[in-house]
């Protein structure tokens, strides 16, 4: 049985944690949306980075999350994405090797 790349690995892990940064957000800033705290088009920004109206809607929400989780970290999606950035360019240049 073969082993999986490396590339192959970091792929899989990226697109793991990547999906994992996305429903943590959706779990902190759905709630205010349902409650028409912000707009969606308000808190799609907060995905990718934490600003002033970010955190303070975080700190104002009172609402109950799912398993208590009340603050997102922009953070962890960025390090998956680099994560998954990584994956693509080792599988991109890989010379003379088999796809």
């Amino acid at each position: 049985m073969a082993r999986p790349s490396l590339s192959n690995v970091l792929l899989i892990v990226g697109g793991v944690l990547t999906t994992l940064a996305i429903l943590w957000w959706w779990v902190v800033f759905d709630e205010l949306l349902k409650t028409n705290t912000m707009t969606l088009s308000e808190v799609v920004p907060c995905l990718a980075r934490n600003t002033d109206i970010c955190s303070l809607a975080e700190s104002l929400c009172r609402q109950d999350h799912f398993l208590g989780i009340r603050r997102y970290s922009a953070e962890a999606f960025w390090g998956a994405g680099g994560l998954l950035l990584v994956a693509v360019a080792m599988r991109s240049f890989r010379v003379g090797e088999a796809r």
